[in-house]
């Protein structure tokens, strides 16, 4: 008995270490920082990264950005953008923590799991419900800065875990990530082309091809944060 309670332990010790948990801690904010809301799906909350919680791209972010900066996440493993999903992010509790959060700053990091066969149904309904997110977000009291990342690139699998990454999910994933860039545009918001920085390089993903490893977090921390000083940059400049 006392072996079996163990192994039970053990497998959800990993499961946590890795990001295979719904857990979330209230997130309290701080007075007198800039705050920066990342939303997103499994790619931000650091699924299958080992210590997901120091390595994950927003915990990167952080660092970075240094101490004037709270970076929080708010971010659910295998949400999708679409209401219409099976499992869409505006359901969440996170999302309406990231609302009442009043961000100075809003990273939208979702469409992944839209790439699904049993989520997708028309770049149109993506594009709807992508501004119907975007919308409620401009609509907060804080009025924050929004920047929009285009999903990063998916590769094959380890035939281990073809379970998680279909193929159907890569052919679509660069519709997807044009679609974003389009939406960009047409809500007059900024773009962060993870896309583009991923493509062709598979070292910067774990072996589901999907996951970014260590390397590929620092890689989205990086372009996240320096679309964050460039907004900050634009800003000074007009005062």
């Amino acid at each position: 008995m006392i072996i079996v309670l163990l192994l039970i332990a053990l497998i959800v010790a990993a499961a946590i270490l890795f990001g295979y948990s719904l857990l979330r801690l209230p997130v309290r904010r701080r007075e007198g920082k800039t705050h920066i809301a990342c939303v997103g799906d499994s790619v931000t909350y650091g699924c299958a990264l080992p210590l997901f919680f120091l390595r994950r791209y927003p915990a990167v972010l952080r660092r970075l950005l240094g101490p004037d900066c709270q970076v929080a996440v708010f971010a659910v493993n295998d949400r999708t953008l679409q209401s219409t999903g099976n499992k869409p992010f505006r359901r969440e509790r996170a999302f309406r923590q990231s609302k009442a959060y009043l961000p100075d700053t809003v990273v939208i990091l979702l469409g992944t799991n839209d790439s699904k066969d049993c989520n997708w149904i028309s770049e149109a309904a993506f594009r709807q419900q992508y501004g119907e997110l975007i919308s409620e977000y401009r609509d907060l009291p804080s009025n924050p800065r929004i920047l929009i990342c285009t999903v990063p690139c998916a590769f094959p699998p380890l035939r281990i875990f073809s379970f998680c990454t279909k193929d159907a999910m890569i052919k679509r994933i660069p519709l997807i990530a044009e679609e974003i860039k389009e939406i960009a545009l047409r809500e007059d918001v900024e773009l962060i082309d993870l896309y583009a920085i991923t493509e062709g390089r598979p070292g910067l993903f774990g072996p589901d091809g999907l996951h970014p490893s260590a390397r590929g977090s620092k890689a989205i921390a990086e372009a996240v944060r320096a679309a964050v000083e460039r907004a900050d940059n634009q800003t000074d400049t007009a005062i």
